[in-house]
């Protein structure tokens, strides 16, 4: 019997698993491209999706400020009084001059406060007055939507952390019961 079994030689070669280091390679391609895929979006369409949405800032504080401006012009237009143009009426000479004294007394009478307006001197605004008509008379005025929240969709929202923890650990049970099974049937 021990004529049957080579001491000295070399041992057996084993086959090696081309299934394994092929899936092997494809998930680590995989891994190197999510992270360039990564770096791409956070040097690239990060910066500008946040310059967009200052531009959208932007945009709307503009048109804010347009419609408050506008708002403005409208009150201040519908409180203005029409005067009487003025009369040239000769006033008689007096030949005595007099002085009179006058004594001013505090008195405790209310005033009234007027809403607080903008003065601007003349031509100031009239760039921006000009657009503001143009864009009211073509009926662009009208406001974008823009989000207000982020969408609920997908299922870590419905399920959430505490389902997703569920999952791992009987994702967990079964890699553990499949090894027991796969060693449990090798003997």
């Amino acid at each position: 019997m021990a004529e049957d079994f080579d001491i000295g030689g070399a041992p057996p070669e084993e086959p090696t698993n081309r299934t394994f280091v092929i899936a092997a390679a494809g998930i680590g391609g995989l891994l190197i491209l999510s992270m360039i895929c990564l770096a791409l979006y956070a040097l690239v369409l990060a910066p500008a999706q946040q310059r967009n949405r200052a531009a959208e800032a932007t945009q709307i504080a503009l048109q804010n400020t347009e419609v408050a401006q506008s708002i403005t012009q409208t009150v201040a237009a519908a409180r203005a009084t029409a005067t009487r143009p003025s009369t040239n009426t000769p006033v008689p000479p007096t030949a005595t001059v007099t002085r009179t004294q006058v004594v001013v007394l505090p008195t405790d009478t209310p005033t009234a406060t007027l809403p607080a307006t903008t003065t601007s001197t003349p031509f100031t605004n009239l760039g921006t007055q000009s657009a503001q008509q143009t864009l009211n008379a073509s009926g662009a005025t009208t406001p974008s939507p823009t989000a207000t929240a982020l969408p609920s969709t997908g299922f870590a929202d419905e399920v959430g952390l505490p389902g997703l923890l569920v999952l791992g650990a009987a994702l967990l049970v079964v890699v553990v019961v499949a090894r027991r099974l796969r060693v449990g049937t090798g003997n």
